[in-house]
């Protein structure tokens, strides 16, 4: 799965980079240490401790504040979009793997439309974004004839034991972003 941890590295980045964030938050969001908790959720073996998520919160002034709340739920909605966008992708490679033809799922177009969104409010371009959805519409069709197709010079090749793994493990990782980027601790719920 280092593609996908590839991949998610990438969405963080875009997410973080669309959240909006008013200069007083960014410091405290932004910093190097956060950055690496936040991407370490995307494994699939993380675990998020209580301790994990005191350290992501320590030191965030005034939390309760209205401009803190607000750039939090930026963020959060960043890095959840950047997550719905994943799971889009690989919901459509397993509509078209089932069609055996080029399937978007419905989901994908939102989450793209979530994105450029984001982005265009930041008066960002949408280049690499727009670049990245030319990627995997073309990657439908070799996807969906069960064939490989080329990822950053790397051939992979989809079925449905990989997507599954996929999907379980995109779930998972939204789950412990919810519970870190909630200011109150909770614990994850009993399997």
């Amino acid at each position: 799965m280092n593609l996908r941890k590839q991949w998610l590295r990438a969405c963080l980045v875009a997410a973080l980079s669309c959240a909006a964030l008013p200069q007083v938050a960014v410091a405290a969001e932004l910093d190097a240490q956060r950055q690496a908790m936040m991407v370490s959720m995307f494994k699939d073996d993380a675990v998020l401790t209580e301790q994990m998520h005191r350290e992501f919160w320590a030191g965030l002034k005034d939390t309760d504040s209205e401009s803190a709340k607000a750039s939090m739920d930026r963020l959060s909605a960043a890095l959840k979009n950047s997550i719905e966008f994943e799971r889009a992708t690989v919901v459509s490679y397993k509509a078209s793997i089932k069609q055996r033809k080029p399937v978007i799922d419905p989901s994908y177009e939102l989450a793209l439309k979530v994105r450029l969104e984001m982005i265009r409010a930041r008066n960002m371009p949408a280049d690499a974004v727009l670049a990245k959805d030319k990627a995997f519409r073309e990657s439908l069709v070799p996807v969906s004839k069960g064939k490989s197709f080329d990822v950053q010079g790397t051939k992979i090749v989809m079925n449905e034991q990989v997507i599954d793994k996929a999907l379980k493990s995109i779930e998972a990782s939204y789950a412990r972003l919810e519970r870190l980027l909630n200011p109150v601790w909770t614990p994850a719920p009993a399997k």
